[in-house]
C-alpha cells in the first residue's frame, strides 16, 4: 500500500479511536442546548462518512452512473454500523447509557456526509468536463 493510500485512510481511523475514546468517559463536554448531543452526533459522524469516502478512489466517485451512490451507501453503512457498536460499547460505561436516538442521529449524519461526497463528486465531474 502507498503512502498516499495510508494517509487518506487515516482521517477515519484517526475519528473512531476518538469517538472510542470518549463514549470511554464518564462525562464529555457539550454546548449548552437542548438536545445539543443529538448535533453533536450529527456532524462528528457526518465528517466519519465523509472521512471513509477517501478510502474509495478518485474515479470510483467522479464515474457517472451509480458508483458514487455505491460508495455513499457504502460509507453510510459502515458509519451507521460503527454508531450502533459505539452506543453498545458506551453502555457499559458508568455515568453513559446507550439510546437508538444517538444512534438514528448517527446514521443521519452519515446519510448526510455521505451525500454530501456525492455532491462534490459530480460538481467536480462537471467542472472537469467543462474542461475537455
Amino acid at each position: 500500500m502507498k503512502l498516499r493510500q495510508i494517509c487518506l485512510r487515516l482521517p477515519a481511523i484517526c475519528i473512531m479511536g476518538v469517538s472510542w475514546y470518549l463514549s470511554s468517559q464518564e462525562r464529555v463536554p457539550m454546548p449548552g442546548f437542548k438536545d445539543s448531543d443529538k448535533l453533536v452526533h450529527l456532524v462528528c459522524f457526518g465528517i466519519l462518512s465523509a472521512s471513509w469516502s477517501l478510502w474509495f478512489s478518485r474515479e470510483s466517485w467522479c464515474r457517472a452512473g451509480w458508483s458514487s451512490w455505491k460508495n455513499a451507501t457504502l460509507c453510510t453503512l459502515f458509519t451507521s454500523v460503527y454508531g450502533a457498536v459505539d452506543e453498545f460499547h458506551q453502555s457499559f460505561t458508568p455515568g453513559r447509557c446507550a439510546g437508538a436516538d444517538d444512534w438514528l442521529a448517527d446514521s443521519l449524519g452519515a446519510a448526510i456526509g455521505a451525500a454530501a461526497c456525492v455532491l462534490i463528486a459530480r460538481l467536480f465531474r462537471k467542472n472537469v468536463q467543462a474542461l475537455h
